[in-house]
């Protein structure tokens, strides 16, 4: 396969032009100094840098400290098998997504769903759900707060949430429980993103998100151990409803515990 087919096929998978040619520079050079990934890859020195910060952020080098320091590209194998994994997801989520517009272009639902402006889900499944907050988070102008146990998401909302960040939107996240082996790699996606995350120490808590102050999305709690389920979710725009939970997940987050990803050991599972 020519280099430039390369290339055109690790853009596919998400990366810019100029990242491209820095991971396949990195792998020729192997471990290796900013100046020298700058000359391999023919980029200029003054965006090196940028651009391994945000290979980096998206798993795809490792950063060895020392001055100055060395970088190293995550093995071609690997990432590929993510890359593939993450169109297969993609795939799903587009077939899943048609399945809930035709859902939805269903006939208006039952009138009694609807109170005074609080919209009533009954029964989505994980899929819709993750949709609605993709829906929410792209109509975000300047910050969200979310609170989830399991750090999930899907493709469409990651996309999402990178958008949020190109924007400048401040995203805020808060989890149930503890980070453990079961949440530890999807929570590490967020931190890896520059998305603050706390932790709030409960057993039983709604799943909240608030966006800007102006809608609001409550997906009501199961038992954490019941791994079949549906969702019953509200969805609102009411102004009183909306302050309501704005001011608590501000103060929630005011209260929950910082997290510092460096001081917590990877699970012995993922190593």
């Amino acid at each position: 396969m020519e280099k430039e087919e390369i290339l055109k096929t690790l853009q596919y998978f998400g990366l810019s032009e100029y990242e491209s040619k820095v991971y396949v520079a990195l792998v020729s050079l192997g471990p290796a100094k900013a100046g020298a990934i700058s000359r391999e890859a023919g980029i200029p020195q003054s965006k090196i840098y940028d651009i391994l910060d945000s290979l980096i952020g998206k798993q795809l080098v490792e950063v060895f400290e020392g001055r100055p320091k060395e970088f190293k590209a995550i093995a071609p194998e690997t990432i590929l098998k993510n890359f593939v994994k993450e169109k297969e997801e993609e795939f799903k989520s587009l077939r899943e997504r048609a399945f809930t517009i035709s859902t939805l272009l269903k006939p208006a639902i039952d009138e009694e769903d609807i109170i005074e402006g609080v919209w009533v889900q009954k029964g989505e499944k994980w899929a819709e759900v993750l949709n609605r907050l993709s829906e929410m988070l792209e109509r975000c102008e300047k910050y969200a707060y979310d609170i989830t146990r399991d750090f999930s998401y899907s493709t469409r909302l990651r996309e999402t949430i990178r958008g949020c960040i190109r924007r400048k939107v401040q995203l805020k996240v808060i989890g149930i429980g503890q980070i453990d082996e079961n949440n530890y790699s999807r929570a590490k996606w967020y931190y890896s993103n520059r998305i603050p995350i706390r932790i709030f120490e409960t057993k039983v808590h709604p799943r909240i998100l608030v966006v800007d102050g102006r809608e609001v999305s409550i997906r009501l709690d199961h038992s954490p151990l019941q791994k079949k389920f549906t969702f019953h979710s509200i969805w609102s725009q009411d102004p009183s409803l909306v302050k309501v939970f704005d001011t608590y997940m501000k103060n929630l987050w005011q209260s929950a515990k910082q997290v510092d990803f460096r001081k917590i050991p990877v699970p012995a599972a993922l190593t």
